[in-house]
């Protein structure tokens, strides 16, 4: 049987192109165009792999790897993106491997993923992982709403004027647990 690989990508033209040449390569692909769409799909299909775009809404990229790590910590993620830089990963984008859109070629995908299939995401990222800050974004009233990870309770904290990811905490108002989180700033 083969192994399911899970794409998220917003655009169709990417989620149709990963999906032909996985299925071209012997994989299973299933393919979602968000992050909450992904998550409805590794409930149906147990993914072995995912690959995932960055920039996407409703949930995006961000927000999904993020959740990925903290409830799945063993499965290989792989990050698609324009924004950044391999050689210059920054801690809070989560995955074991990035590629650069547009700066890579299919052959190096498809040895990444075999890679990550036979191997397993790197033991130093697994302990990092157990490290990840959730992701909050904005809500349309420029609060974040947090939701306690302690009393699983949700409240809104103000928004800041960040225009860059950012690292933030702040007490819950119920039950006064330490919160830490990830905030997505503005599109450049």
């Amino acid at each position: 049987m083969a192994e399911c690989i899970l794409v998220v990508d917003d655009q169709l033209s990417n989620r149709e192109m990963f999906a032909d040449a996985l299925k071209a390569w012997g994989y299973k692909p299933v393919v979602a165009q968000d992050g909450f769409d992904a998550l409805r799909k590794i409930a149906e299909h147990a993914p072995s792999l995912v690959i995932s775009d960055l920039k996407m809404q409703p949930m995006s990229g961000f927000e999904l790897l993020s959740v990925l790590a903290r409830r799945f910590p063993t499965l290989p993620l792989i990050c698609v993106s324009a924004e950044y830089d391999p050689a210059d990963l920054p801690r809070h984008v989560v995955c074991d491997i990035l590629l650069r859109k547009g700066h890579y070629e299919m052959s190096e995908l498809r040895a990444k993923v075999s890679e990550l299939l036979l191997r397993g995401p790197h033991r130093e990222q697994l302990f990092n992982r157990r490290q990840t800050l959730p992701w909050i974004p904005k809500h349309r009233t420029g609060d974040y709403v947090i939701t306690c990870t302690n009393c699983l309770r949700a409240f809104p904290t103000p928004g800041t004027t960040e225009t860059q990811h950012a690292s933030e905490h702040t007490r819950c108002v119920y039950c006064q647990t330490a919160l830490h989180y990830f905030i997505e700033g503005s599109s450049k």
